[in-house]
């Protein structure tokens, strides 16, 4: 038990580098820092106000995270892409986005949307299967697109709010209910795993070690790259703009 909770925690750390998705195409958890003029402006008009009242503790986070990705995060991951060829870096994220499935499949059940559930469904078959245990994404080639889902969009459908802006200590941007959604998404990943598999020191490597690594990896988000002054206040503004539309669209499916 004290185990599966270590594991847990691990995930909840580690796993949303980027937000809810370990993927860069996907998502809205992890907006990369190019903004125009016109952002700023409307800032300046205050159209980027966002319900923040933890706003000073959550910029001191936002330093912090920083801070831990360009004196550890990223130089862990220039060495893996160093010493990783290509071909294996993308093996080993398609392994990943492969493993997600589990959690698209079961939320998109709790959205009761079977056509996106059997998608996914086949999806994780056919690479589990054909694919060698996900390393190669041959559903995509097949014409079956990945459906990314996750608890927080699911409360999201159901009605429920967003919350108070936050930021989560190395996961990033979030709110109250996406918060809640990662703990229930990376707990439900955690325990599906059998503890005999979670004893081995394999586990152990691609747990805490490879999936890391590979999530920021995944992910292009550079910290203070816009050069802008509101920078923190735009970043804000896009994670919780983009993660509304998001769930409105969900929500006309």
């Amino acid at each position: 038990m004290q185990k599966n909770v270590f594991l847990v925690l691990n995930s909840f750390l580690f796993l949303a580098l980027a937000g809810c998705e370990p993927q860069p195409q996907e998502g809205l958890e992890t907006p990369r820092r190019h903004f125009t003029d016109a952002a700023e402006r409307d800032y300046a008009n205050k159209e980027f106000m966002v319900y923040d009242p933890a706003e000073g503790l959550n910029k001191h986070i936002y330093k912090f995270n920083a801070e831990l990705d360009t004196y550890f995060l990223l130089p862990v991951v220039n060495a893996y892409t160093y010493i990783t060829p290509e071909f294996a870096r993308t093996g080993v994220s398609n392994f990943f986005l492969n493993v997600g499935e589990v959690n698209n499949f079961a939320n998109a059940v709790l959205q009761v949307n079977p056509e996106k559930a059997t998608t996914t469904l086949v999806r994780f078959i056919l690479n589990t299967t054909i694919g060698g245990l996900g390393t190669f994404d041959v559903a995509t080639r097949m014409g079956l697109e990945r459906q990314p889902e996750d608890f927080g969009k699911t409360l999201g459908y159901w009605g429920a709010g967003g919350g108070a802006y936050v930021v989560l200590p190395v996961l990033g941007p979030s709110n109250i209910r996406d918060t809640v959604g990662k703990v229930v998404d990376y707990a439900t990943l955690t325990f599906l795993v059998p503890s005999h598999i979670q004893d081995t020191t394999a586990y152990d490597v691609i747990a805490y070690g490879l999936q890391p690594i590979n999530l920021r990896y995944s992910n292009n988000f550079r910290y203070y790259s816009s050069g802008s002054p509101f920078e923190y206040e735009i970043v804000r503004y896009i994670v919780t703009q983009s993660r509304t539309a998001e769930i409105e669209k969900l929500k006309q499916h």
